[in-house]
């Protein structure tokens, strides 16, 4: 890395390897998702790869209701806003990203190709770690393709004659 760190291009220290989900996913399945890969911010993405949006955490969990886990099979492409996100390319600078991040009040802003493909993201995070002299925390180059895995129920075995059978 060269130059300032105002100066130095947002592919050198964005997030490569994220996880994105489809904009008809579960909300309950992507929060999973969030939870057991440790991931505070997630692309929603159209069929096609395009982006919708990102959502973070705390919108997803601002979204949870009394309902119970069945509310929550709404898709998440209703939680993330209807007009593209802000955005910016790899080439820009970090700069760049950090008022594109402050004119929209998030923490997050997503790095898209010339063609408009998703290529990460740039976070806080990754601006603080920057700023500390840090490594990146991934240079995977690549983006998760959804699905990423599924999460089946898990019905309780039955004896013969009707009663559940304890978990071994």
């Amino acid at each position: 890395m060269t130059g300032t760190l105002e100066e130095r291009p947002v592919g050198e220290a964005m997030s490569a390897d994220v996880l994105a989900v489809t904009e008809d996913e579960s909300a309950l399945l992507t929060w999973e998702l969030m939870r057991q890969g440790g991931y505070h911010h997630v692309p929603v993405l159209r069929d096609d790869g395009s982006l919708v949006g990102v959502l973070d955490a705390e919108t997803l969990a601002a979204a949870w209701d009394s309902g119970g886990p069945d509310r929550m099979r709404k898709p998440v492409g209703t939680l993330v806003g209807h007009h593209p996100p802000g955005h910016v390319r790899p080439q820009d600078s970090v700069a760049t990203a950090a008022r594109a991040m402050l004119a929209a009040g998030t923490d997050v802003v997503p790095v898209l190709d010339d063609d408009g493909r998703l290529s990460g993201l740039f976070t806080a995070w990754d601006l603080i770690a920057l700023a500390a002299g840090a490594h990146p925390r991934t240079r995977a180059g690549h983006v998760t393709a959804p699905p990423l895995y599924r999460i089946e129920p898990v019905v309780p075995r039955r004896h013969p004659e009707g009663s559940a059978i304890p978990p071994s």
